[in-house]
């Protein structure tokens, strides 16, 4: 019997399975998805600054044949913020933005609803301040510090920027006993919500050692050309000086000074008044010279 028929039990077998597959593929069932959030149109100078999320949990309903097929990577739920106003805004989720197929039914997005805090977008140009500490010898000190730029434009939330009146660097440490020129690249320190024109500046240090001014009496040096007869008035003069103090604790400091002019022999005879000239060591300053011009007589 079954030789006989078999080819009609082979069909009836095919046509169940395929029956089966269809009434199966239309069932409906249920699914969560993770859609991302999209934001479009939120006005350029609004901000927000709480309440927003990256992702919503939708609940799907539809038949296991599409569910299958959706592509799920493809999905985003839209979020039209061109009506948004500065404070609280509440905004309740639609599933009519979320672009996903006709026969796929959602039947609820969690959150429901999102409360977004919003402010006003605000720029201003701010000084720029060095947040820095030296340990360095205690006869140096310092005398010059730039940054570059001196200021910077930062944008946020206005009741942020309405608290800040100067950024302030990362905090800069300089150990060296005895400094001249420091230079470093440094962040600044802002806070997460505010953006700045630029992320570092360029800080620039200069140190020197303290100086104590000394009045200090020394003869005239001369240097003349071979056979010019000279001769000058005065001899000594003195200067007030501004001498690094750990100069002056040396003993023979003073060999370090002096003071000069010229006499060439392109000089008509006759009386000449020649500025005086003083060599300091380093970092020495002339404060003033009694008398600044020396007399001199060419004979």
């Amino acid at each position: 019997m079954f030789k006989v028929n078999w080819q009609y039990r082979i069909i009836a077998v095919v046509l169940a399975l395929f029956f089966w597959y269809l009434i199966s593929g239309q069932e409906k069932v249920e699914i969560w998805l993770n859609v991302p959030v999209e934001i479009v149109n939120l006005p350029s100078d609004h901000l927000i600054r709480s309440g927003m999320v990256s992702t919503v949990r939708v609940r799907c309903r539809g038949t296991t044949t599409i569910l299958s097929r959706l592509e799920t990577g493809r999905l985003s739920y839209s979020l039209d913020l061109s009506r948004i106003r500065k404070g609280t805004n509440v905004i309740v989720l639609d599933p009519r933005h979320i672009n996903i197929p006709r026969a796929v039914d959602v039947v609820e997005i969690t959150p429901s609803r999102l409360e977004l805090e919003v402010d006003l977008q605000e720029t201003k140009t701010v000084p720029v301040r060095i947040n820095w500490q030296a340990y360095i010898s205690p006869d140096f000190e310092l005398k010059e510090v730039r940054v570059e730029p001196q200021n910077v434009r930062i944008s946020g939330a206005a009741r942020i920027l309405e608290r800040i009146d100067e950024v302030e660097t990362k905090h800069i440490e300089i150990r060296d006993e005895a400094p001249r020129r420091i230079i470093r690249k440094v962040s600044l320190d802002i806070f997460p919500e505010v953006e700045a024109s630029v992320g570092e500046v360029l800080v620039e240090f200069s140190f020197g050692p303290i100086l104590e001014e000394i009045w200090v009496r020394k003869p005239v040096i001369v240097f003349a050309d071979e056979g010019v007869d000279y001769r000058i008035d005065p001899d000594h003069v003195r200067a007030n000086l501004a001498l690094p103090k750990i100069l002056m604790r040396t003993l023979n400091w003073r060999d370090e000074i002096s003071y000069y002019i010229w006499v060439n022999k392109d000089m008509e005879p006759g009386v000449h008044e020649v500025e005086l000239m003083i060599d300091l060591p380093r970092d020495g300053e002339v404060i003033e010279k009694r008398p600044e011009l020396i007399n001199v007589e060419i004979k």
